[in-house]
């Protein structure tokens, strides 16, 4: 019986030798029983990427003076706006596909469906 219990406190004590040299690189505290959400983790690290990416762009554009701002700020704008108008034209694609395929089945329905015949 002692047997589960050897390699429970052997596995714990793994993860606490892996977990204090990942707490020593970053200073944190962690615990062991706690489990990771892997979608939250991505999610919450790909916003702040966005953030920190947005930072910088207007940090940027901040460093720069007179017409080379100007000229940053309109590049930036036609950029902003040349990807909404596709993501845009994107959807509006993908309702008239949408709305095509509904019209096909509802005219294969009439004409094409063999229709139950009574005897």
């Amino acid at each position: 019986m002692s047997q589960p219990d050897n390699l429970e406190e052997r596995f714990r004590e793994l993860e606490r030798e892996v977990m204090g040299n990942k707490q020593q690189a970053s200073g944190q505290t962690h615990d062991p029983n706690k489990r990771a959400e892997p979608e939250r983790i991505a999610i919450g690290q790909s916003v702040d990427a966005a953030k920190t990416g947005l930072g910088s762009l207007i940090a940027w554009v901040n460093s720069l003076t007179g017409a080379t701002k100007v000229a940053a700020i309109v590049v930036i704008g036609l950029v902003s706006f040349t990807i909404l108008s596709f993501i845009f034209k994107l959807v509006a694609a993908a309702i008239s596909i949408g709305i095509m395929a509904l019209v096909g089945f509802i005219l294969y329905k009439v004409f094409f469906e063999p229709s139950p015949t009574n005897s």
